[in-house]
């Protein structure tokens, strides 16, 4: 039987081309999520040499008040922060929405942040909130309000991080969203229109139904980067003050490189990654799809 070269090499070709990402997704993905759930199984002994300690390290880490401290942290800043991004992006989906030379340049002034890096947006934030030199307190001053203590503080800091991280993100997810609003038809708001639709039921019955597999990839895309945040901390708090802002990337960074407790931080990584499939199953299980949209059920003949 001839061998058909030409088949085979329009077969063989997809998969050429996805190896070199499956390769790197590997490297740089799966293998050091499987490092550390090796890792976390072992502790260093004396003369450095790594041992098997079976569970230890996580019974150490469920009886330390600074690990413990460092899961409500993450977890408070990851609730309160990814309703906020995804509101605040769907927000600005909307209202940049429109194909006008005044919102595509605001679009592109919108979205600079997200094209700062983050090491250099949080050097510039650590410089304006200077309690004593910092331009916010020189403009809250204008306004007869006191200079406040911002990243110094342990009521503010973890607040101010989610500012920063809100100023850099929501754009970003913005876009994903901006692209799922212009992919909905125009035709489908006009049926609504003539059924009687306002634009709150607009956007609850239409638009929000219609948007539903960018906002649960933005959902839980916000989700995972949030609970493993750490450059702000590290640059601007260091975990501080008095453990306010000591997220769990920040406790595993910590007890590697400060305290060169590898076999604890390789714990802190599997607790995390944990705690991070089960928000993912839990984000999954309530947007699965239970039954078929009312969108469909009323405009299923628009097209």
């Amino acid at each position: 039987m001839r061998i058909n070269r030409e088949k085979i090499k329009k077969q063989l070709t997809p998969y050429a081309l996805l190896s070199l990402s499956f390769i790197l997704i590997v490297l740089f993905k799966v293998y050091p999520i499987l490092y550390a759930l090796w890792g976390s199984f072992f502790k260093r002994v004396a003369g450095g040499v790594m041992q098997f300690a079976g569970f230890e390290n996580f019974t150490m880490l469920f009886k330390d008040p600074d690990f413990l401290n460092s899961v409500w942290m993450t977890l408070k800043f990851s609730i309160i922060i990814t309703p906020l991004q995804v509101v605040l992006a769907v927000g600005l989906a909307l209202l940049l929405n429109r194909n006008h030379v005044l919102v595509r340049a605001t679009r592109t002034i919108v979205y600079i942040p997200v094209a700062v890096n983050m090491v250099v947006a949080s050097t510039i934030w650590n410089l304006m909130l200077n309690p004593s030199s910092g331009i916010i307190n020189s403009i809250l001053n204008v306004f007869a309000i006191p200079s406040q203590p911002f990243l110094t503080s342990p009521d503010q800091a973890m607040y101010v991080v989610m500012v920063i991280c809100c100023w850099k993100g929501v754009a970003y997810w913005m876009m994903f969203l901006l692209a799922g609003l212009q992919n909905i038809n125009e035709r489908i708001y006009e049926a609504g229109r003539i059924d009687g639709t306002n634009a709150v039921t607009e956007l609850f019955l239409l638009t929000l139904p219609l948007l539903k597999n960018p906002l649960i990839f933005v959902l839980i895309s916000d989700s995972m980067i949030n609970l493993f945040m750490f450059v702000p901390v590290y640059l601007l708090t260091s975990g501080g003050p008095q453990g306010s802002t000591n997220v769990l990337m920040y406790e595993a960074y910590r007890s590697a490189f400060k305290f060169s407790n590898y076999g604890r931080s390789y714990a802190i990584i599997t607790v995390l990654m944990f705690i991070t499939f089960i928000i993912i199953g839990i984000q999954f299980w309530f947007l699965r799809d239970k039954d078929e949209p009312r969108t469909n059920k009323r405009f299923r003949g628009v097209s």
